[in-house]
């Protein structure tokens, strides 16, 4: 009797750790990194043209310190192209957009490397490092008014 006592609680023990072997093994299966998930759809009123200026900081009396013109066209399926023009350069980019909060990061898909933005109500703005120019670059952006107006979304939001 005690050894069908003990072979049962050693069964239920058996089945139990079991089943979170089987339960850790699941989970590790559904983790992904950020770079698999595919951006969730972005507010509504982030979507359109956004235009400004970068200047770098700090480059000191003879450094470099030309003011570029900035534009970025963020679409509703998450992606943006970008276009900075500075002392005659022209540089493109692309990549995916990421919002958490107040943060707009930009991930461009060529270089692996990204910007973050701080959103205040139709201003992105932040500083960051230029891997290109080694400078770090203050940049601001307002929402162009015309994007908002035709945006579809914006529309039926009235």
């Amino acid at each position: 009797m005690v050894k069908r006592g003990i072979l049962f609680v050693a069964s239920v023990a058996l089945i139990a750790l079991s089943g979170c072997a089987m339960h850790s093994q699941s989970y590790g299966v559904a983790q992904s990194t950020e770079s698999d998930v595919r951006p969730s759809t972005l507010p509504a009123d982030l979507v359109g043209t956004w235009s400004g200026s970068s200047v770098p900081v700090g480059a000191g009396p003879g450094g470099d310190n030309a003011v570029g013109n900035v534009t970025i066209a963020i679409k509703d399926d998450g992606t943006f192209t970008a276009t900075t023009q500075r002392k005659g350069s022209t540089r493109n980019y692309a990549g995916v957009v990421v919002v958490n909060g107040r943060s707009v990061t930009f991930r461009d898909s060529s270089l692996g490397s990204s910007v973050s933005l701080r959103r205040r109500g139709n201003v992105l703005y932040g500083v960051f490092s230029d891997p290109t120019s080694r400078h770090t670059v203050q940049v601001s952006v307002e929402k162009d008014s015309g994007a908002l107006e035709t945006s579809p979304t914006a529309q039926s939001d009235r």
